[in-house]
């Protein structure tokens, strides 16, 4: 899970030349569709269960977001200018790379990373390594951490954390929301400072596995197509008040 998050988020990270969201084009979000683009805060119909912390402190910019139509890292495919991503407020983000599955944040390498909920470290250190598209070499050096919340929200969560610099917890550690799991970095196929984060349903999916889901819910026009695929959950909004990261672009 963590060398293909960090593939992803290294072809995003090396495409700062193209457009990512072009906020000046969007239509606004207003009335029925909720609150204003993809602001970060959940919409009228947009099911809330308030149960996780920002894990990190401060506000950085987004560098991409989850994709509803895709968010499948086996169905990746590089970049290509004019790709939309279905973001979580139902509108297409342009030059995003399709199908990613988690949200990365441009964060200055050694800033602390967060437990968002109680949990269990499941992993924590060197993920294995892994074919990197953008050097066209194998990557041996991508940190992660993996946390459970088993019961977190009547439904169980894990958050996953990639391209970390260091460390700090190890499998079987018991955490609380707020202690520090390690440092960001640039660990694994990434090309510029970031963190990689994603979150994945343990209960109510179609495939009895856990499976990626959106942190932000849907907010969309219609049904979300990722909880109406056959590999898909239904996602929910799932941060505290006041603790959602921000999902402004640089």
């Amino acid at each position: 899970m963590g060398a293909r998050a960090t593939l992803l988020a290294g072809v995003l990270l090396a495409a700062g030349a193209c457009k990512r969201d072009e906020p000046a084009k969007l239509p606004p979000r207003d009335g029925r569709l909720g609150a204003q683009r993809c602001s970060g805060q959940p919409g009228p119909r947009n099911p809330v269960v308030p149960v996780l912390q920002r894990p990190f402190d401060g506000q950085y910019p987004a560098l991409n977001l989850f994709d509803h139509d895709l968010p499948l890292v086996s169905d990746f495919k590089p970049l290509v200018e004019g790709e939309l991503e279905l973001t979580y407020c139902g509108l297409d983000a342009l030059g995003l790379a399709e199908g990613f599955a988690g949200y990365a944040w441009a964060i200055p390498v050694g800033t602390p990373i967060l437990a968002p909920a109680d949990g269990l470290v499941l992993k924590a250190g060197a993920a294995p390594n892994f074919h990197c598209v953008l050097t066209h070499q194998f990557v041996s050096d991508q940190l992660v951490v993996d946390v459970e919340h088993p019961t977190l929200g009547n439904t169980g969560f894990i958050t996953h954390f990639a391209h970390l610099s260091k460390v700090t917890v190890k499998p079987g550690d018991k955490v609380v929301a707020g202690q520090r799991l390690g440092l960001s970095g640039m660990s694994g196929c990434a090309v510029t400072p970031a963190l990689f984060f994603q979150v994945l349903r343990l209960t109510g999916t179609k495939t009895g596995r856990p499976t990626v889901i959106d942190p932000y819910g849907w907010d969309g026009p219609g049904k979300d197509p990722w909880a109406e695929d056959e590999r898909g959950a239904a996602s929910a909004y799932l941060w505290q008040p006041g603790e959602a990261p921000t999902l402004k672009s640089r």
